[in-house]
């Protein structure tokens, strides 16, 4: 049975493939979280609303208006409604620039956050802005790198609380391609890992980078040859792929103690890679970043308000 639980207001950070919300008390507590695998790639445009509201309705107070703060994929071209992109250099979030969503339940009122691009090289983000935004507001003082692991992972410059420059990388989306839909699936394991053939994958990637296409037909060629080991072999092409990675990404990390904002798992194989180039980082909680991030957005909106 759910409790009785009455937010605030809600943050929602909703992506490709996942969504999750939260909410939210006095001072930011976190009453309560909720999660569901409809992400945007799966939703038609009227379908957000029904699936936002399965979620947090039981949290909604029939007397008042509740703010719902969103950000990630929801606000693209084919979520929920598309909202701007800001151009860098900017702030993280702007909320002169927060689009509301049309909604036909009373009780809520939906602003998206929008997303962050940049002309040359052509870049684009989509909820690592809020992330970020979060990280600045717990650190007002930083100037430097932050890595943002995952599918599609962002290096970004931070000068003055604003987004001066950034950088992706698909090595995630590479990662699940290579490791489900080639023949090197036939030999990697699902789950395995072996931190010696990860940290030989990491050197060959990042020091042969011309030779990333051979490297990954050898993966496969070892296994019937040499006997290679599943798990070795997932952990090898990790490293391969993040060692092309961080081989691509060096004008960010080289000479800097960069900040890691993702899970914990993609977080700690990005610091175990980077150490074993000789670079530095510390781990930052993505949870934290984004709460702080749409904490900041709701309480400017509700100062904007009074």
């Amino acid at each position: 049975m759910m409790m009785d639980i009455k937010a605030k207001w809600i943050a929602a950070d909703w992506g490709t493939t996942h969504m999750r919300a939260w909410a939210i008390g006095d001072n930011d507590s976190v009453l309560a979280y909720r999660e569901s695998n409809e992400g945007m790639k799966d939703l038609q445009q009227n379908e957000f609303e029904p699936v936002l509201l399965r979620l947090i309705e039981n949290w909604l107070d029939d007397n008042k208006v509740t703010n719902v703060m969103a950000c990630g994929m929801v606000g693209a071209k084919q979520g929920w409604v598309e909202t701007p992109y800001l151009k860098v250099p900017c702030v993280p979030i702007d909320n002169s620039q927060l689009t509301i969503a049309s909604t036909k339940n009373t009780h809520i009122k939906v602003y998206l956050v929008p997303g962050v691009m940049q002309h040359q090289p052509a870049d684009i983000m989509r909820g690592e802005e809020t992330q970020i935004a979060g990280f600045i507001n717990e650190n007002p003082n930083f100037n430097g790198v932050v890595c943002l692991p995952g599918t599609h992972a962002k290096w970004v410059s931070i000068k003055d609380r604003h987004i001066t420059n950034f950088k992706t990388y698909m090595t995630g989306e590479l990662f699940g391609v290579i490791s489900n839909h080639t023949l090197i699936r036939h030999s990697t394991s699902i789950k395995g890992w072996n931190q010696a053939s990860f940290e030989i994958g990491v050197h060959e990637g990042f020091e042969n980078p011309g030779s990333i296409g051979s490297d990954l037909f050898s993966l496969r060629s070892e296994s019937i040859v040499n006997d290679l080991d599943r798990d070795e072999a997932r952990s090898r092409l990790s490293g391969l792929l993040l060692g092309l990675e961080l081989n691509g990404a060096q004008s960010y990390w080289k000479n800097n103690n960069v900040t890691l904002i993702g899970s914990e798992l993609l977080s700690n194989n990005y610091h175990q890679g980077l150490k074993i180039l000789g670079g530095e980082s510390q781990l930052f909680s993505l949870e934290a970043a984004t709460l702080s991030g749409l904490s900041s957005a709701y309480k400017e909106l509700n100062s904007e308000s009074e």
